[in-house]
């Protein structure tokens, strides 16, 4: 072969072999609970009535509860049996054993006594026995009290509550006495021989056993009369009587498979569990063809009996003293007469995980959410395959410690709860998965909304800027308009011309005033004209003469008029930019500001247009 297919069939080979290894794993697993649900909802009852002190609320049922599930391969003295440091067994310890058996809630001393040192014995604190409770008393001893031992006497060798009447409840109380001798080892010691024969004696025509003399038989005390008397010593009772008990129970078997307590009424659990210890004790089987009617078996027709919260009922619409009627149910179940339990304890199975289990929960712890305030809680779970089953009723969500449950969708294996509007901060939110038994499973957990707050739009805010220094605006004078005084002009009154009234003949250097109205009416007005030269021709005063100097003059006038304007509009540009300039407050180059220099310019201007000699 090649080394691929060498390799190969290896690999097959190491494959097979862990499938192998897996399939014993699982069927070791299978079998290291071997308990039938029936008994697994039992326990799952068990746990949910265990108090904080360890105990089951009273001294009685306390002693049961230890009996059956150590019956059922549990180990009461577990941490699994442990709250806050108490189990059962320190319950009782903690506690006066006089003081329950002479309570409200017991009937029967001896018998309380006698189920007292099997609870004992079953916790494996058979020495504690001989100190036992608080204070400290012999259990072995206080029931002995109970016990007739006078020679001669009728009822040498029984039990019973009562010492002024011998009989009250004897054969009931003699029978548990053996028992409990039988699971301390008392069985060799006279008292217990004593005890065998005198129960031997009261056993009826039809084979059956009363609670007490002159009572009609019933199943459950003829039961735990068998297991008592298989104990006695050989040939020491008349073989026949353990027959003809069995017999009995045969004839009263209903057609479901149970026993009931009297004949003619209905399956009682107590019955039923004792008749199933009692065929054990026989060496035949509950579930052999014997004992079936039909399909129904005497373990069946007791299975009937269990309501969902894993507690068993003493019979149909009887629920007197579901701790004692559940463990007795429990060791019967299991396959455990008295006979040998618990004398000889069973192999200690793993402790039953009682309290539902969580499979996956959201949101996890610390999980934080910056993008939605809806959030969702979800969470799956299970109460295992041989649990009583998580309750949906019971069941309850909180939200920061407000009850959600009514809006959450709550099943048998999972709930979910959407949470809308979840404000920003951190929220914490707790789950409380309960089973039918009772059983709770407390969950919780921490998460965060922090969405990022949305950016509002900016408003403006008008601030002023503080400023220290004020700074007054400058001020804007308005443009002085200078007064200019105009050149004066000197006025020439043109000669008249002699009128028919008047002859005026000028002499030399002499100045004609002119009329102040001329013929054509318009004034003439002009610019100083030198004085004729006085060397002139006689015609030079003559009106041509004179008309022809003032045609000249007015023309020389007309064509200076653009050169003054354009002067004119010069200087005032100029002086508008001066202006401007003081208005700013400048100081120009050559001293002064802009405005005292226009000053200047305009002093200096109307000095040079003043005539001379003014």
């Amino acid at each position: 072969m090649s080394r691929k297919i060498w390799l190969a069939l290896a690999l097959a080979v190491i494959v097979a072999a862990s499938f192998a290894a897996g399939a014993v794993a699982a069927k070791q697993k299978v079998a290291s609970d071997p308990r039938p649900k029936t008994v697994t909802k039992g326990l799952d009852y068990f746990h949910a009535r265990q108090k904080a002190d360890g105990g089951f609320g009273t001294m009685s049922a306390t002693a049961w509860v230890i009996i059956g599930a150590v019956a059922s391969g549990e180990r009461i003295g577990s941490t699994a049996w442990t709250l806050g440091g108490n189990n059962p067994f320190s319950y009782l310890q903690a506690h006066s054993h006089e003081d329950a058996a002479t309570g409200p809630d017991v009937d029967n001393a001896p018998v309380y006594y006698a189920q007292a040192i099997m609870s004992y014995v079953a916790a494996d604190r058979a020495e504690r026995v001989f100190v036992a409770g608080t204070p400290r008393i012999d259990l072995l001893a206080k029931l002995y009290g109970y016990q007739d031992l006078v020679d001669g006497s009728p009822t040498k060798g029984s039990f019973s509550p009562s010492t002024s009447t011998r009989t009250f409840q004897a054969v009931h109380t003699t029978a548990w006495a053996v028992l409990a001798m039988q699971a301390l080892g008392e069985n060799a010691k006279d008292r217990f021989a004593f005890a065998e024969q005198w129960l031997a004696t009261q056993q009826l025509a039809d084979g059956g056993f009363p609670a007490q003399p002159g009572d009609p038989s019933n199943c459950e005390d003829t039961a735990v009369a068998i297991q008592a008397l298989v104990l006695a010593a050989d040939g020491t009772l008349d073989p026949a009587i353990v027959p003809a008990a069995r017999q009995y129970l045969k004839t009263n078997q209903r057609a479901d498979g149970g026993f009931p307590h009297t004949p003619g009424t209905g399956t009682d659990a107590w019955a039923t569990a004792a008749a199933v210890q009692a065929i054990l004790a026989m060496g035949e089987q509950p579930d052999g063809a014997d004992w079936m009617i039909g399909a129904s078996t005497p373990k069946s027709a007791l299975a009937t009996l269990q309501l969902k919260t894993g507690a068993y009922v003493k019979k149909r619409g009887d629920a007197t003293g579901p701790l004692p009627t559940t463990s007795w149910a429990l060791a019967a179940l299991r396959d455990k007469p008295f006979t040998t339990f618990p004398k000889t304890r069973p192999t200690a199975l793993k402790a039953f995980v009682f309290r539902p289990q969580m499979k996956s929960v959201w949101p996890k712890e610390g999980t934080r959410y910056t993008s939605t305030h809806s959030v969702l809680i979800h969470a799956t779970y299970t109460d295992g395959a041989k649990g009583t089953g998580v309750d949906p009723k019971a069941c309850r969500v909180y939200v920061d410690d407000a009850n959600k449950t009514k809006p959450a969708d709550i099943g048998r294996f999972g709930l979910h709860l959407q949470l809308t509007n979840v404000s920003d901060g951190e929220h914490t939110y707790r789950l409380e998965i309960i089973d039918h038994a009772g059983n709770v499973k407390r969950v919780e957990r921490r998460f965060t909304v922090a969405t990022p707050a949305p950016t509002p739009t900016p408003v403006p805010t008008y601030t002023p800027t503080p400023n220290p220094t004020y700074i007054p605006p400058a001020t804007i004078y308005p443009t002085p308009k200078p007064t200019s005084t105009p050149t004066p002009f000197t006025t020439l009154t043109p000669t008249a011309y002699p009128s028919s009234e008047t002859t005026v003949t000028p002499g030399p250097y002499q100045t004609v005033t002119p009329t102040p109205s001329q013929s054509d009416g318009y004034p003439v007005t002009g610019v100083p004209v030198a004085s004729p030269s006085p060397s002139g021709s006689p015609g030079a005063a003559s009106g041509g003469d004179s008309g022809s100097a003032a045609g000249f003059l007015g023309g020389t006038l007309l064509a200076m008029l653009p050169i003054g304007a354009a002067i004119s509009y010069l200087a005032l540009r100029r002086r508008e930019q001066a202006l401007s300039a003081a208005g700013e407050g400048k100081v120009l180059s050559g001293g002064g500001s802009a405005w005292e220099r226009l000053k200047g310019v305009l002093g200096r201007s109307k000095d040079i247009v003043k005539p001379a000699g003014r």
